[in-house]
């Protein structure tokens, strides 16, 4: 591949034929007698090109193509540049691909910004349709308690059930009997001797499973991840992406090269929360209320759910 940095843009060539066939390219060129003008072009290809200057022809796989002062054009490896072009050469490398990587990054936000109406139909979708993120993020905040809304024994075992890190959930009770005399028995077991008989512990025991347990976990709030999303898509509508300034072109790239990702992200925690805001996975935390009072709390709640998977 090769890339030309020109006056309308970056220009991609597949064959180095095309290269051979611009006016006053030469493929043996004396360094003694030229004087470099400017970088204007890169290449990157699996067979190995020969070098165009006369006193070198090695073959290599990534190099410039450099214009002369006299008008000749030629290609060249980044080791005989230092070596024949030194300090001159250094300052045109760097000048140049800070060219390709500014024109790369107006391509690429260009792009982006030809997807951007249905992106943003997407998004607007996803946060204000039924059941959507604001629906979503409003149960989520009432479940894990950040809104005083929900008993607080059913916000503890969300709770749990989250730094669990499996989404199960547990009750805790005194042991049993038998449970007692079996880890008493366990007792006499070499290395089980700090276990003593007859004394009273607790047994955890599962009771449920919470589908879609991930929309609860720290990190993966749908608010976070639209607050990054949104804002972007809102200043690459406005932006003039060929008048951009270097600085904020670099901010908009880096933020749009995370677009993908971060809408990938956003649908799979739609998804979970759609998966865990069903009637039948919550109920499962009715158990947990503790009082009358709670249980109609807890219902009311239970009632703004679907009673089936989306």
């Amino acid at each position: 591949m090769i890339t030309l940095n020109t006056e309308r843009g970056l220009l991609r060539i597949e064959s180095w034929d095309d290269i051979e066939s611009v006016p006053g390219y030469s493929a043996n060129i004396d360094p003694k007698t030229v004087k470099l003008k400017e970088i204007i072009g890169s290449y990157t290809f699996d067979a190995l090109i020969p070098c165009g200057l006369s006193t070198c022809h090695q073959p290599h796989g990534n190099g410039f193509l450099v214009a002369a002062a006299d008008g000749r054009v030629t290609n060249i490896g980044r080791i005989c540049g230092k070596t024949h072009f030194s300090v001159e050469f250094t300052q045109m490398s760097r000048v140049y691909l800070a060219a390709v990587r500014v024109q790369q990054s107006r391509e690429f936000l260009g792009e982006l910004k030809n997807r951007l109406p249905a992106i943003a139909a997407e998004v607007s979708a996803i946060r204000s349709g039924q059941y959507g993120a604001g629906w979503i993020n409003t149960r989520i905040n009432q479940l894990s308690g950040k809104s005083a809304s929900l008993p607080m024994p059913i916000v503890n075992a969300v709770r749990q059930a989250v730094r669990r890190g499996d989404g199960s959930l547990t009750i805790e009770r005194a042991a049993t009997k038998q449970e007692r005399e079996n880890r008493a028995a366990a007792a006499d077991v070499k290395g089980l001797e700090h276990m003593r008989r007859n004394v009273a512990f607790a047994i955890e025991d599962r009771v449920g499973q919470l589908e879609g347990f991930t929309a609860l976990a720290p990190g993966n709030g749908l608010r976070e991840v639209l607050g990054v999303i949104e804002p972007f898509l809102a200043a690459l509508s406005e932006a003039d992406i060929h008048s951009l300034p270097d600085k904020q072109l670099r901010e908009l790239s880096k933020v749009g090269g995370e677009l993908d990702a971060n809408l990938e992200r956003l649908r799979i925690l739609i998804v979970a929360g759609r998966r865990l805001l069903v009637r039948q996975n919550i109920q499962q935390l009715a158990r947990f209320a503790t009082s009358r009072a709670e249980e109609k709390l807890f219902d009311q709640f239970l009632r703004e759910l679907p009673q089936e998977g989306f």
